[in-house]
């Protein structure tokens, strides 16, 4: 076999609105020829009958900061926590990823974000530059309005080609993710502050709720009209915040916390977005709505991995099962959805003259296993 053709046979093809059984052939990274039945010729491989995807794409996973950062206060060399958080996300079925790292100091103690997201972008470029990561890489700034410095430090990375996404997020206790007051403190009280240290830190990012954010999330949205780049929002909770975001220009509603929110953004053509933990756990664990509810009443767009890397092709099929979607339909949350989003139009569908990223994938006791990866035609795992 020609090292620049890819022959897969016997396989239930996942194709935008049908499941056909038969044979992708891959030349040059790009899918050259779509046939049902199989292929006969001695270099197809074959699949066993299991089915071929489309390589996930994922909008928005913190992934690569856990791995940055393994336990509270431990920094990871980042070329090496890059190329291990790769490995990951490859294994389950991930072509492309939107590494989702904040913009903006918001949490005390913390190691740094502007100091770890430039490295991160220094050594991803470099990483990439050098092809040793088997995904395709990307940048999701998620920035923090309710910060000080957060237009400052957004400014410094807005012309970054690797920027595919900008997000404005709020995580003021008592607001939005956070409206439950009580699931703030218990998921602070990880950090061992007493119940006076959490009083003040609630009052001082109230504070700064009520001085910076506004203003700065006016900036942010004017930055990226001015960069073409694609902008969500985060954690949409009232109808308020959802006409806040069309007023912006914002088309992507990403984790809205209630099913009003989330019915809003889709009746003004909003793209939802939800996690795929989410799916997978049968709900929040912040006590916000299911990504099942958003499904079942067709208001779900796509889903992202968030923090868990494999949530995506198990919360893609999980939804079969749970709210009576098509192959075609689970799959698309995970591939076309996602890429039609943040303007990936080269990938995302197994069609002729997109990008030959593929995904083996075999169902088995009911789960969804990845056995192999394609990017471009060249086998990564």
């Amino acid at each position: 076999m020609a090292s620049n053709e890819l022959i897969l046979t016997n396989a239930q093809l996942v194709l935008r609105d049908q499941v056909v059984d038969g044979t992708v052939c891959v030349r040059d990274g790009r899918i050259s020829a779509i046939d049902q039945g199989g292929s006969s010729l001695p270099q197809a491989r074959d699949l066993q009958g299991d089915f071929l995807l489309p390589g996930i794409i994922d909008v928005h996973t913190d992934n690569l900061e856990r791995h940055v950062e393994p336990r509270p206060g431990v920094r990871w060399p980042m070329l090496a926590a890059l190329v291990s958080h790769d490995r990951q996300v490859s294994a389950a079925g991930v072509t492309t990823v939107l590494d989702a790292l904040c913009v903006g100091d918001f949490d005390e103690g913390t190691l740094g974000r502007r100091d770890a997201l430039i490295q991160a972008r220094s050594v991803m470029r470099d990483a990439l530059e050098a092809d040793v990561l088997k995904a395709d890489h990307r940048l999701h700034l998620r920035c923090e309005v309710a910060s000080a410095n957060v237009v400052e430090s957004f400014l410094a990375l807005a012309e970054d080609p690797l920027v595919q996404l900008v997000s404005v997020m709020d995580h003021t206790p008592g607001q939005r993710q956070w409206s439950d007051l009580d699931k703030w403190r218990q998921f602070n009280s990880r950090r061992n502050l007493s119940r006076e240290q959490l009083d003040a830190t609630l009052e001082r990012r109230w504070q700064f709720h009520r001085t910076v954010a506004p203003e700065s999330r006016r900036a942010i949205v004017g930055i990226c009209r001015d960069h073409g780049l694609p902008l969500a929002s985060h954690d949409d909770t009232t109808a308020e915040h959802v006409a806040e975001a069309v007023s912006d220009g914002i088309r992507i509603s990403e984790f809205p916390t209630t099913l009003e929110a989330a019915r809003l953004a889709f009746e003004q053509g909003m793209s939802t977005v939800m996690g795929g933990p989410n799916v997978v756990m049968n709900g929040s664990h912040s006590g916000n709505v299911s990504a099942l509810d958003l499904a079942q009443a067709r208001v779900l767009d796509g889903l992202a991995s968030d923090y868990v890397p494999m949530s995506l092709i198990q919360g893609a099929f999980h939804l079969i099962d749970k709210a009576d979607l098509t192959v075609p339909q689970a799959v698309a949350l995970v591939t076309a959805n996602p890429a039609g989003m943040v303007n990936l139009d080269d990938r995302g569908e197994i069609a002729l003259g997109r990008r030959g990223d593929l995904i083996w994938v075999k169902h088995f006791s009911g789960m969804p296993v990845v056995q192999a990866v394609w990017r471009q035609g060249i086998h990564v795992c």
